[in-house]
């Protein structure tokens, strides 16, 4: 049924001429003249009573135009029930490359299936002071990321996770069999890096700072920016490469890695969930922000505890 004829029947009624009906609706009086003739040829009825000075309508007229009217009040709350659709809840998400490849997933999913109806997620992977710098600028409604001290967290709200620990890892048969090695045994290695100036690379430096020693006594680094390649590297018998525990979990438990620390060596880096401190978390994003913390079995703080 064309919504466009009863629409025009209605104003037709309404106004009592084809001409000022046209000038509502925008159109010429032929082609109300013609919308009016195509409903009465469909239902065989004369709908308007064109024999008088004013146009009024028949009782098969009445008939439609009470239907009509019906129909286009459906119309119109099917159109709101588009544009709420349309208006899903947007969460702006950022967080470290770690956390993404080694938690997002599940976190995602498991949100997603009770949430999928009425919220859009966007992801973003950036180094923790792009990250912090996003959020500043409110481009990010949630960010989570793993940084070393000098980092200044004061100006927002944040809350600890649990720390991301940092190992080294090699092929198994590669040579350095003990959990526990001298810093000068890896340092006799080639060391693959994500990229200079990465998150793992700083850490590195730091850490080795506190052995009075330099990230680049390392006899070969290689960076490349991309971890799957990297991993596969290392898995190949290339060399070592200092990485997120989580990243590599299923690799470890699996045995085609091996996890290597050094005594003395910092290995844990602060994990921290970041809001701006004028963030008010609407449901939606509470939702999401307590699916965090459940994953890792802890109970949100307070204020996320329970959504509005």
């Amino acid at each position: 049924m064309d919504l466009v004829n009863l629409k025009t029947l209605i104003e037709s009624a309404e106004c009592g001429s084809f001409s000022k009906a046209a000038e509502r609706l925008f159109v010429t009086q032929s082609a109300v003249s013609r919308r009016i003739k195509i409903l009465e040829d469909h239902y065989g009825h004369l709908l308007l009573d064109r024999s008088g000075p004013v146009l009024t309508p028949t009782t098969a007229g009445e008939l439609l135009i009470e239907k009509a009217r019906q129909f286009l009040r459906l119309e119109q709350d099917f159109v709101q029930e588009l544009q709420a659709l349309r208006q899903k809840k947007k969460i702006s998400f950022c967080c470290t490359t770690p956390f993404g490849v080694s938690y997002l997933p599940d976190i995602f999913t498991s949100f997603m299936a009770t949430k999928a109806q009425d919220t859009e997620l966007e992801f973003v992977f950036e180094m923790p002071e792009a990250a912090l710098k996003g959020l500043r600028e409110k481009l990010f409604d949630l960010v989570l990321i793993e940084y070393c001290e000098d980092l200044n967290l004061q100006e927002f709200d944040s809350y600890p996770l649990p720390d991301d620990e940092m190992v080294f890892v090699s092929a198994p048969g590669y040579g350095i069999d003990a959990p526990l090695v001298e810093v000068d045994t890896l340092l006799s290695q080639r060391l693959y890096c994500k990229k200079s100036g990465c998150c793992a690379r700083r850490f590195l430096e730091k850490s080795m700072q506190t052995l009075g020693r330099d990230a680049a006594e390392f006899s070969n680094t290689v960076f490349f920016d991309d971890i799957p390649f990297i991993i596969r590297a290392v898995m190949a018998g290339n060399g070592i490469t200092f990485i997120s525990r989580s990243v590599v979990a299923s690799a470890l438990e699996s045995g085609e890695l091996i996890a290597h620390q050094v005594q003395g060596f910092d290995t844990s880096r602060p994990r921290r969930l970041v809001l701006r401190r004028d963030c008010s978390p609407d449901p939606a994003l509470l939702d999401f922000i307590q699916g965090i913390f459940r994953h890792f079995s802890l109970n949100p703080p307070p204020q996320f505890s329970t959504a509005a």
